[in-house]
């Protein structure tokens, strides 16, 4: 019951978000400017949007190298892929877990330091986002009324970064002081003792971000992947007809994220508001604006789809078991879970 209306009310929450991006839009004219889009352009955006898991994966198994070496791509790739799709079908933004828990499962990495590594694979999400938006802004700066956003914009984004740095911070403080921590934990009431546990596996999947070498390739792979979608998404926009700079596009990057992250069926009708208003920012007019929304949550969305259909069939994984998999997360914290004072699992394969 809890799960039904979980999932109907992001259902809910798209149809009302879907309604106040369509008001007041013409549907003649919206229908006649996702007519005159270009196919070409479109497909070439869906293939780089795609294309970005690539760097998603190099970044995954980096993070991952402290705790497996031998990690190889194809699982990893299915893994992410799969977890989009699980996002993309299910309100809740399910994916985020069964991303780690199925890579978990299916190749024996500890699972605690695979929900870290995809907690702080999103973190550096974040700084890439913000970081590009600030270049963004620097090379397509917003002008007019669309200016008078920009303070509010700038100070979340300062904030956004602030938040990010202690997070990561503290994630890499529990790393060194880990067996100290531990035993502290471990003498603390039933609550404290699972928060703890589930705090001190998570943060093994950042020991990757104390290592220079690995951070800097790290960090090289999270710009790859966002400006890949900047591109993917500035050729895709275009295509449709909103002739905006790239700059632009990275502007809006923290805001299509947003509407990407919004816990509906796949971001309808946040990612749809998100674009319509990025774009806006920049005068391109609301029919281009809805139309570049409808036909850009098609470009990234139907693709994984479909693949992650085909590699529930070619790697013999039902959907129960990605749904199974994402449960495992219960585990995460309990006195069954691996000792905090011992490492000895999280450095298996090192």
């Amino acid at each position: 019951m809890r799960d039904g209306l979980k999932y109907l009310g992001g259902f809910a929450l798209a149809a009302v978000l879907l309604w106040i991006v369509l008001r007041g839009v013409d549907p003649h004219q919206l229908w006649a400017s996702v007519k005159q889009a270009s196919v070409l352009g479109l497909l070439v955006s869906a293939v780089l949007n795609l294309g970005h898991n690539v760097f998603r994966v190099w970044r995954w198994k980096a993070l991952l190298k402290p705790v497996r070496r031998d990690l190889h791509f194809r699982p990893m790739f299915v893994a992410v892929i799969l977890g989009y799709m699980t996002s993309w079908v299910i309100p809740g933004r399910l994916g985020e877990v069964v991303r780690p828990t199925l890579l978990s499962a299916r190749e024996k990495v500890p699972l605690g330091p695979c929900l870290g590594s995809v907690v702080a694979d999103r973190l550096l999400d974040g700084v890439a986002i913000v970081v590009l938006f600030s270049v963004g802004i620097w090379l397509s700066p917003l002008t007019g009324e669309a200016a008078e956003h920009l303070g509010l914009i700038r100070s979340a984004s300062i904030f956004f970064v602030a938040f990010l740095a202690v997070f990561i911070g503290s994630l890499m403080l529990a790393t060194s002081a880990r067996e100290p921590l531990g035993r502290w934990i471990e003498r603390r009431g039933k609550l404290v003792r699972w928060m703890g546990r589930t705090f001190l596996s998570i943060s093994d999947g950042v020991r990757a971000l104390r290592e220079p070498r690995l951070l800097v390739w790290i960090l090289a792979q999270s710009m790859l992947a966002w400006l890949t979608i900047g591109l993917a998404t500035w050729i895709g926009v275009r295509a449709v007809g909103a002739d905006i700079p790239f700059g632009g596009v990275l502007v809006m990057l923290p805001m299509l994220a947003l509407g990407v992250a919004v816990p509906t069926p796949g971001g309808a009708g946040s990612y749809h508001a998100a674009m319509a208003f990025g774009l806006m920012l920049y005068h391109v007019n609301d029919v281009v604006a809805v139309s570049a929304g409808i036909l850009m949550h098609v470009v990234i969305t139907v693709p994984v789809i479909l693949l992650g259909v085909v590699f529930i069939w070619t790697e013999r994984i039902s959907w129960k078991d990605v749904i199974s998999a994402a449960r495992r997360l219960r585990e995460l914290g309990s006195d069954a879970s691996e000792p905090l004072g011992d490492a000895a699992a999280v450095e298996e394969g090192s």
